[in-house]
This record gives C-alpha cells, structure tokens and sequence, in this order.
C-alpha cells in the first residue's frame, strides 16, 4: 500500500509540475505562432476523487482541437500547487476553475476559493466546476465567489435549489421523509439553500457519458448491438448493502424483477464480476433497469446505451443535463420511485419489441452524435459565452 502512494505521488509530480508546464507552454508557442492571442485557462483540483474529476477529461481529450477552434489553452495544475504561486504568476489566467473532493471541510473550500479569487486580475474569470454526483450544491456560501458553478447535471426548475434538503441531496432528503432513514450522524446532515441572486450561476455543463470509461467503451462498441444477439430479457445489478443509508432507493428493484423468472429470463447477479463479463451480460440484454445510487445518472445509463439495451429508469423529468439520454418514451422508459409500476412496464415494453428498438436506437444515435462531434466543445463555448469570454469563442462561431 506505501509503494502504490509513492507511486501515486510520482506520477502526480511527473504530470503536473513536468508534463503540463511543459504541454502548457507548448500550446502557448503554437497559438502565437499562428498570430492568435490564446485564452488561457487554469483547472485545479485536489485529485479527491476520480468520479469527480472525470468532469475535466472531455475537455483535456479535446483541448488541442478546443486550441484550435476557440484559441484556449489549459493548464492543469493540484490545489496545493496553485495556492502556493505567486499572484503575479495567478494573474496570468483569464479563467480558473477550480474543483475539491466533497469531503473537503466547509472551511478549507472556503478558505481555498478565496485564496485563488483574491490573486486573480479583475477581468480574471472564476468557475466552480462540481463533480458530485447528486444534483445539490454542497457549499452554497462559495457562489458569491465564483462567476458560474457548472454541475454534470442540474434541477431543470433552478428554484428547487431553493430548498433546504435532509442529508446531501434531493435522494437522501426524499429517502430521509419516506422511509424515515436519519442523516443526523452522516458527513452531510443537510445541504443549505442557495440564495436566490446566486441561482443564475448555476448551469449544466456535461455529464458522465462523456467520462473516460465511456469513451473507451464507444471505441470498442460504436455500432448498435444486432437486438437478434439478445437472449436475456431484463439485466439489473442493483445489489446494496443494507446498512447504506440510500438502500431504500434500491431495496424494492430486485424482488420486483425477480419476480418475473417464471415468465421471462432475468438476470440479477449480486456478485461483482470482472468488466468483460459485465459488458457481456449488458450486451445480451434487451432491457436494463438502472436505479438511482449516490444521484440520479450513472454509468450504468449510458453503457446500457452503447450495449443496445433499453434504459429503464426512474423519472428523470426533474433533470437537466448533456448529452441528452434521458427523453421519456423516446431514449429511455421512466418508472416511478418507488418501482410499482415496474413490472408492467418490462412486461409492456418486452411485448412491442418495435418499440424497443426505436428506444434504444435514438439513445444511441443521441450519445453517438454527442461523443462523435465533440459537442463538449460546443458546451465549453457555452460556458465561455457565459463568462462574457467573447474573443475565446469566435473561432468556433466564424466555423
């Protein structure tokens, strides 16, 4: 265990205070080189955790082509690093953005996020980029310090957060006043509402699907699965343990499906099984139920698009989010919370296998056209629109 942290220590200091100074400055040369003024951006984080900062890799995948399309250049750098520059060297930024584990005290993403605001220029943009994957905002005390805080995915009516929740999230506040599971003892005992003059900072940027796991996945598998190559008619791996406070999100899923063996194959494993044989399984299935976990979206949706299988899922109308998979009826199937209506609806949908595949064909045709275009770059210049980032974004406007 000591000998993977001091490998985890080189390859950080390998990558960050060797290969990104060094790709920084490259990107730099070439852009004055091409008598282009580069916009230069700074994305810090503290490494925390890999889901989150997974919210940086579409962009990292695509910076040379966001290079040449939107003359930005990116400069990754760790928190403890940025916060020890200098200020004239922070001035040197047009945007930071910046992104902490959720288990960062209130405190230290405070004291960091003032930190970096306080040596930026005037003109100098800051963004939160949030990585969790619930929909809250955990520490609504940092937007008055921020010019935007872009989530993977977003309340679509922003007054829901308005609202003080139980726990972390809309999940743990709606686990929390069902099924009576308390919150007082966790991590996150409540998520606090944002202010009202803060809401319009908070947008969507883009979510898991364009995650380095996903990405590999569409390199193997860019063709929709044949639905003749289909022998399992609904796959859910939803197992949990018991004393997870969110179990009840999950609880009633598998003995609903279970429920079904003596008319349909189901599959329902509960023990973990290598990547290939998950794979494997998704692909010879026709539906996948894919439940809410820690929030509402998961890789599980989109890799159950790129096997082929319907998403079936609970009603996502609540969320606003990119790329778009989440359609009712048209790229995926919503059932309610409390999965009652579950069972009729596999039955249904496994009774019209037209209408499975028209489902599951737009959802792929939708990922499809998201990863194949690289509409993150599209996203980015959103965001950059947003920001009043004008001469960033008017190579990709002049295209």
């Amino acid at each position: 265990m000591r000998d993977l942290s001091k490998l985890r220590v080189l390859r950080n200091w390998l990558r960050f205070r060797l290969i990104e100074p060094i790709r920084y400055g490259t990107d730099i040369a070439r852009t004055s080189l091409a008598r282009r003024q580069a916009f230069k951006v700074l994305l810090v984080s503290d490494q925390a955790n890999y889901t989150s900062e997974q919210q940086f890799a579409p962009l990292l995948a695509c910076r040379e082509e966001i290079r040449k399309r939107l003359t930005v250049v990116f400069h990754r750098q760790l928190v403890s690093d940025a916060i020890s520059l200098p200020k004239r060297l922070l001035r040197h930024y047009d945007i930071v953005g910046l992104k902490l584990g959720c288990r960062t005290s209130p405190a230290e993403a405070l004291r960091v996020a003032r930190a970096i605001r306080s040596a930026l220029s005037p003109a100098a943009r800051m963004v939160y980029f949030d990585g969790d994957d619930d929909l809250c905002v955990q520490w609504p005390q940092l937007l008055p310090l921020f010019d935007l805080y872009v989530k993977k995915h977003c309340f679509r009516d922003r007054s829901e957060y308005r609202k003080k929740r139980i726990g972390k999230s809309n999940l743990t506040d709606y686990v929390a006043r069902t099924f009576g599971v308390s919150f007082a003892e966790d991590i996150f005992p409540a998520t606090q509402p944002v202010d009202e003059e803060q809401l319009g900072k908070i947008i969507p940027g883009w979510n898991v699907g364009l995650d380095d796991k996903i990405r590999r996945l569409y390199a193997r598998q860019p063709v929709l699965p044949a639905a003749s190559s289909k022998d399992i008619d609904v796959v859910c791996r939803a197992t949990v343990d018991q004393q997870t406070r969110l179990y009840p999100l999950r609880s009633a899923v598998i003995p609903r499906i279970s429920s079904m063996a003596g008319s349909y194959r189901v599959l329902t494993p509960e023990q973990r099984v290598p990547q290939s044989v998950y794979y494997e399984e998704m692909l010879r299935s026709r539906v996948c139920v894919s439940p809410f976990g820690y929030g509402e979206i998961c890789w599980r949706d989109f890799e159950a698009v790129l096997c082929g299988s319907v998403l079936v899922k609970p009603d996502m109308s609540h969320v606003e989010t990119q790329p778009d998979i989440f359609v009712p009826n048209e790229t995926y199937v919503p059932v309610r919370w409390d999965y009652a209506d579950l069972v009729p609806a596999l039955e249904q949908l496994l009774a019209q296998p037209e209408r499975c595949e028209h489902i599951r064909t737009n959802a792929f045709g939708v990922l499809r056209a998201y990863l194949e275009q690289n509409a993150v770059i599209d996203s980015f210049r959103q965001l950059l629109q947003r920001l009043g980032a004008a001469n960033a974004t008017v190579q990709v406007m002049s295209r």
